[in-house]
């Protein structure tokens, strides 16, 4: 055999080989790809119970189904017409997909979807928008006045208690702070997140597991006197306690945006 001619052929295995390498991942993969397509399809469609369906038992502790569609509403996922999922993975029980949808009415919102394996099949455990970089066809003044925060109802509430915890221990379990600081104000950075809340990184599974308790708190009536929305509780017991604080802050009826958090564990 000419010496050109093993070279091609060696190339051509090659390129073979990525190929099944990268069809093989895909395969792998496309459980989780499947479940959040089939996610957003049922709530196009107004068939929140299906979506709810769709989503783990930690996640349904923590909301209902109305709440699952205040979420979608509240974040503009209610009408997702197209997905493009440019990144998916999968380590043991976890996958994760992150891309772009397209909403009916043009907008392109980046999100990242969490999933656990439970019962033989994917389920959706967290949502993250980065409604930060919500890009829309739509047309608006940028010079209008701020509308006042809309105090959101309890279970709205509980819902972001839920997310903004979900997140902080997804942070903690993956060293990086990025997805979480996504909901965060924009003048807190992600190395600032790192400095205060990394040092908690080697009790991340004591507090995931006090977090899948769910929390001890009561709904707040009315906004702070700057507006804002303050939540206080506790994940546990007496003998083991997880206490938190936020502070939510927003516009109208925008999604809130976490402009404070303290966490102490005992």
């Amino acid at each position: 055999m000419k010496v050109w001619q093993g070279c091609a052929l060696a190339v051509v295995a090659f390129v073979a080989l990525i190929g099944l390498i990268v069809g093989v991942v895909f395969y792998a993969t496309s459980g989780v790809t499947d479940t959040a397509d089939e996610f957003f399809a049922a709530a196009n469609e107004g068939d929140y119970e299906e979506a709810y369906s769709l989503t783990s038992q930690q996640l349904q502790a923590q909301t209902d189904v109305a709440g699952l569609e205040q979420f979608l509403t509240t974040n503009g996922l209610n009408q997702v017409v197209d997905t493009s999922w440019s990144s998916r993975s999968i380590e043991n029980d976890r996958g994760e997909v992150t891309g772009t949808v397209t909403t009916a009415g043009g907008g392109s919102i980046p999100v990242s979807v969490d999933l656990i394996y439970e019962g033989e099949e994917w389920k959706i455990i967290f949502i993250d928008v980065n409604s930060a970089g919500l890009q829309s066809s739509g047309g608006g003044s940028a010079n209008a006045d701020p509308a006042p925060m809309i105090l959101p109802s309890a279970s709205d509430q509980e819902d972001l208690l839920f997310f903004a915890s979900a997140g902080f221990v997804n942070a903690l379990e993956d060293g990086d702070f990025s997805d979480w600081h996504n909901q965060f104000v924009d003048s807190i950075s992600v190395e600032e997140l790192e400095q205060n809340f990394g040092g908690f990184q080697p009790l991340e599974a004591d507090m995931r597991r006090l977090i899948g308790q769910g929390p001890e708190w009561e709904p707040a009536t009315s906004l702070n006197e700057n507006g804002h929305l303050e939540l206080a509780g506790s994940y546990g017991n007496t003998n083991e306690e997880l206490r938190f604080r936020y502070i939510f802050v927003g516009e109208g009826d925008s999604a809130p945006k976490i402009a404070f958090v303290d966490y102490e564990i005992d």
